[in-house]
């Protein structure tokens, strides 16, 4: 039964983590498409730089509670932790390639946290403190996803978590960089879309 529930609330989480916030919002704010500005990406950070500061803050928090919603609901729903990550892993599947919007999205960074942010938040902020100051420090705050994502299956094992918490995190970590190298080497930032 656990299993079925997880297939359901993977189709779900996928067509959930599909609605771009950072699309809609630009759209409704600039009259244009996001994935035309700047780095040509779907995504907070794009938002943040590009659009305005607030408005990347909130298109974050946004596609952070996709997720989010995803995790409370399949706890609510009795899943254990390992499936519960799983169907919410759709989530970030549907955030870098959504069906609403050609498979164009972001990367999956805030996706990701609305995960971390269930299981390990006190974890999460721990990596993130130094994951900002690094990518300040290297010019290029945008980066911080890179250290604080890849931290995280570290920081749930150094504060004792449970061996199948940190492996579930360990194959989110996998699965973001799989989205973002099949990203990266599609070139999918060389597209123009038409407004």
């Amino acid at each position: 039964m656990e299993i079925v529930k997880t297939v359901i609330l993977c189709i779900i989480a996928y067509f959930i983590g599909s609605i771009s916030f950072s699309y809609i919002i630009t759209k409704k704010v600039k009259g244009k498409d996001i994935r035309n500005i700047d780095v040509k990406n779907a995504g907070a950070l794009n938002v943040f730089v590009s659009v305005g500061s607030l408005l990347g803050i909130m298109v974050a928090v946004l596609d952070g509670i996709k997720t989010l919603v995803i995790v409370l609901a399949a706890r609510a729903w009795g899943l254990d932790i390992t499936y519960t990550i799983i169907a919410a892993s759709f989530g970030i599947v549907g955030h870098c390639f959504p069906i609403y919007y050609n498979f164009y999205g972001g990367k999956g960074a805030s996706a990701v946290t609305g995960i971390l942010i269930y299981f390990i938040p006190l974890e999460l902020l721990i990596c993130i403190i130094p994951a900002v100051i690094i990518g300040f420090l290297i010019h290029r705050p945008g980066y911080a996803p890179v250290f604080f994502i890849p931290l995280s299956p570290l920081a749930a094992y150094i504060s004792h978590k449970s061996l199948i918490l940190v492996n579930a995190l360990i194959y989110v970590v996998f699965l973001t960089t799989v989205l973002n190298a099949i990203i990266y080497f599609t070139k999918r930032d060389r597209k123009v879309f038409v407004d």
